[in-house]
């Protein structure tokens, strides 16, 4: 064996041993990133030697038979060969080769105040992303016509018509020798030439050795080639490929370029010579192909490590980390980077720097010229470019109860009335006589307030209240419905900031029965009716002659004094006031809102009345007319909403215990008999949830209308009162065979009535048997030691209860008190129902 015999084994060894690399990983991948090997690299796998095979799967530990199980899906590979260079996708510090991020420092003073807050963001190096789509979307188009400068190699086929005298088509494949066996004719010689010589030789052979006939000679199908992707690659290996193949073809089939890898220069070498070399950034910024040289048999592509790089960030098309090459300047980065953005503001870029001590340094070039662009650069270099400030200049802001609201153009001696227009540009409903101007003081832009009338402005043009603007302005409306608290947030936030040890906060605030209570801003000559004013203006509840301002000051002695000023609101226009003033606006004496009490049922006038403070419900009833003839006021239903949100708030609380209490009961009783029945439980606290509280207090009406003055009941808002008609029968509800109501006779006692609903059902707690009587008073057992079902008497419109025995669950302490509650409100509720 030769030498050169040797190598070409070693070669193929090495490059067996990477493809089974790849084949191993493909049994084991399970991860998102992906790589896929070609068809070919397993079927070269397949067709070794079964021996072959089973060493080179022992050898690197991997499945041989779930590769060969026929899997219907294409095989992925999740890592990259061990030992080879990694792409690193996101590095925090900056490294002059194969970095990928750099952190955004501090913008200078004249850039975009935002941009400094902003959180560093990630630079990335340029380019790479080129390779992480699908490699089969870049194989070589085999379809489009051979080239004429195609060399004929071994493998490829020819096809030839022949027409005339004769006709046939036959499909010849160039043999090693470099020759191909045409019938009748013999072999014709095709080694070296180039695809238009070679079919030039063929039809030329065909006319001389075969009279009348003649030829049409296409390429068929067309051979593979076996090339080197070596350096710095993603996964660097031998790969076959087409023979139309060119660079940038076998770069994706080897994954691509890993970001240590340079873009800029990548070799084309041919028997150890480089033929060319292949700059990616003419592809990707350019469209530039000249370079993507096809490929020959044993070519090897060599990617170096990359070269210098610099980054570009901030207002810059394509902020990145670029390769260089033989860019010099600034301008000529920035023309990789796109070109600024027209939000730049060049004249404040940065440019950072290792100096050749080693240090980070920092150089501030004016890049509005081409001076500042002509500047050097160096590898490891930043390059900042920074926006234009988000502030807008010669502009005023309208706010607020407008129909425009937004900015607008400022021009000297432009005032409030010019740049609101006329109400007609208002919304509905506007605070004409109080607006703001906002206005920000140079040098250190501190805010200070103005207050005008907007009906004086529009009115009175180029009066004092029509103030003249100046730029940044702006001008603030109110309406009459929207609280202004929320709209003088900022303002009062800025103003408190703004103050010191000797200029106290310039804020006021005013409480009481004004529209809008709160704090505002202290404006130069601010009254107290101005105040009154930017508050929306005094209720119609409010005391009208006089209110209070709390003033705070200090000593002598530094001692804080709190004093109180009575205020005449007839002059609160002379009434001046300070910093940190409060003023109190009263509510007029025994003002009360509107109340009423709601009469239904058997009332000669029934329906909603006004009350006064401390009326009675005798005196109600008298203006409503009284009862009438039927009215049975045995079982009238007085309510009240403040009871009614009582028994609310108890049921919630009853429900909220009772589910712990049944939790914890089932959990401490290990002996199921003891155990809360899960059912009657469930059924409880359903009900107790489609309770709907009514709120109703207990009265004797007809003791009220025989003697009001011992029995009366003083009513409030929202009362009702409903006096049903006589009613001739008796309930029974609870735990009978069949609940329901019967006639009233008065000989019959609880018992009976008992009796006359089937009897009670098994749940029944036969000792606690009470009855509702038709005013809603209740008559338990516990309460009246007197009580017998025999002794009570029963009256036209009494419920007769029949509860649920709590002791049949002993661990559930909750549920005596649950059910009279329960029973309580919805037996109320059922008697308000039967009238």
């Amino acid at each position: 064996m030769t030498a050169s015999d040797t190598g070409i084994m070693r070669n193929l060894r090495a490059g067996l041993a990477w493809m089974v690399a790849l084949l191993m990983l493909v049994c084991t991948a399970g991860t998102a990133n992906a790589y896929t090997p070609t068809a070919a690299q397993i079927e070269q796998f397949k067709s070794l030697p079964r021996a072959e095979q089973e060493r080179l799967a022992r050898q690197f530990g991997f499945d041989l038979n779930q590769l060969q199980g026929g899997a219907t899906t294409t095989p992925q590979l999740s890592e990259p060969l061990s030992g080879q260079n990694q792409p690193r996708r996101a590095v925090e510090a900056y490294e002059p080769t194969g970095a990928t991020t750099i952190p955004l420092q501090d913008a200078p003073t004249g850039a975009d105040d935002n941009t400094a807050a902003k959180a560093p963001k990630e630079l990335k190096a340029f380019g790479y992303e080129l390779f992480q789509n699908n490699a089969t979307a870049f194989q070589p188009n085999i379809d489009i016509p051979v080239p004429a400068d195609y060399v004929v190699g071994p493998g490829d086929t020819f096809v030839v018509q022949l027409y005339g005298k004769q006709n046939a088509q036959y499909s010849l494949e160039v043999s090693r020798e470099g020759v191909i066996q045409f019938p009748e004719i013999g072999p014709i010689s095709l080694a070296g030439l180039k695809f238009s010589q070679a079919q030039g030789v063929i039809e030329r052979t065909i006319s001389e050795q075969m009279i009348g006939v003649k030829s049409a000679v296409t390429m068929g199908t067309l051979r593979t080639i076996r090339v080197f992707v070596l350096g710095d690659a993603v996964q660097p290996g031998s790969y076959v490929v087409g023979s139309l193949s060119t660079m940038t073809n076998a770069l994706f089939a080897s994954g691509g370029v890993n970001e240590i890898g340079s873009l800029r220069n990548i070799q084309l070498k041919r028997q150890g010579q480089v033929v060319t070399t292949l700059d990616l950034y003419d592809l990707l910024l350019n469209g530039d192909t000249r370079n993507d040289a096809r490929l020959q048999p044993g070519d090897v592509i060599f990617i170096p490590p990359v070269g210098a790089t610099v980054g570009v960030d901030g207002e810059v098309r394509r902020p990145a980390i670029y390769e260089i090459k033989q860019e010099k300047s600034i301008g000529d980065v920035l023309r990789l980077a796109g070109g600024m953005m027209p939000t730049a503001y060049p004249q404040a870029s940065r440019v950072e720097r290792i100096n050749e001590q080693g240090d980070r340094t920092v150089l501030d070039v004016d890049l509005s010229g081409s001076q500042g662009k002509a500047q050097a650069i160096k590898a490891a270099d930043i390059v900042r470019i920074y926006s234009v400030l988000d502030t807008q200049e010669n502009i005023i802001t309208i706010e607020g109860h407008v129909k425009r609201p937004g900015i607008t153009a400022w021009r000297s001696g432009i005032r409030v009335s010019q740049v609101l227009g006329s109400i007609r540009e208002l919304l509905p409903n506007p605070d004409l006589n109080a607006a703001l101007v906002l206005r920000e003081l140079p040098p250190a832009r501190k805010l200070s307030v103005l207050l005008f009338s907007p009906s004086e402005a529009f009115t009175k043009p180029g009066s004092a209240n029509d103030i003249p603007l100046q730029p940044r302005d702006t001008v603030m409306i109110f309406d009459l419905e929207t609280d202004r608290n929320k709209q003088m947030e900022a303002v009062i936030q800025r103003l408190r900031t703004q103050a010191d040890r000797i200029n106290r906060q310039k804020v006021v605030s005013i409480a009481g029965n004004v529209r809008f209570p709160g704090s505002y801003p202290l404006t130069d000559g601010m009254s107290a009716q101005h105040l009154i004013q930017l508050a929306g203006g005094l209720k119609q509840n409010a005391y009208d002659l006089e209110a209070e301002i709390t003033r705070y000051s200090l000593d002598e002695q530094q001692r804080q004094q709190i004093n109180y000023i009575g205020l005449p609101l007839a002059s609160s226009s002379q009434q001046k006031l300070q910093p940190e003033d409060r003023i109190n606006i009263r509510q007029l004496p025994d003002w009360a809102p509107e109340e009423t009490i709601e009469l239904t049922g058997e009332v000669m006038f029934p329906g909603k009345y006004t009350i006064r403070r401390g009326e009675t419900l005798a005196q109600v009833l008298q203006r409503a007319g009284g009862i009438t003839d039927q009215a049975y006021p045995q079982g009238a239903i007085f309510t009240r909403k403040e009871l009614q949100a009582l028994e609310q708030q108890r049921l919630l609380e009853l429900k909220n215990r009772l589910e712990s209490d049944i939790a914890a009961s089932n959990i401490e009783q290990q002996d199921d008999v003891e155990k809360v029945d899960v059912q009657d439980a469930q059924q409880l606290l359903k009900n107790i949830e489609n309770v709907k509280p009514l709120g109703r207090m207990v009265i004797d009406l007809p003791a009220i209308i025989a003697d009001a003055q011992q029995q009366d009941v003083r009513i409030v808002d929202g009362d009702s009162l409903h006096v049903p008609r006589y009613k001739q029968s008796v309930t029974v509800v609870g735990e009978v065979q069949y609940p329901t109501s019967h006639l009233f006779q008065s000989k019959l006692t609880v018992q009976d009535y008992i009796d006359r609903s089937g009897g009670t059902n098994l749940k029944a707690d036969k000792g606690r048997v009470y009855v509702v009587k038709a005013n809603g008073r209740v008559f338990l057992p516990q309460k009246s030691s007197w009580f017998s079902r025999d002794m009570v008497e029963v009256e036209p419109g009494d419920t007769v209860v029949v509860p649920l025995d709590a002791d049949r669950i002993k661990s559930l302490t909750l549920w005596t008190s649950v059910s009279q509650v329960f029973y309580q409100i919805a037996l109320g509720a059922a008697a308000v129902a039967s009238f």
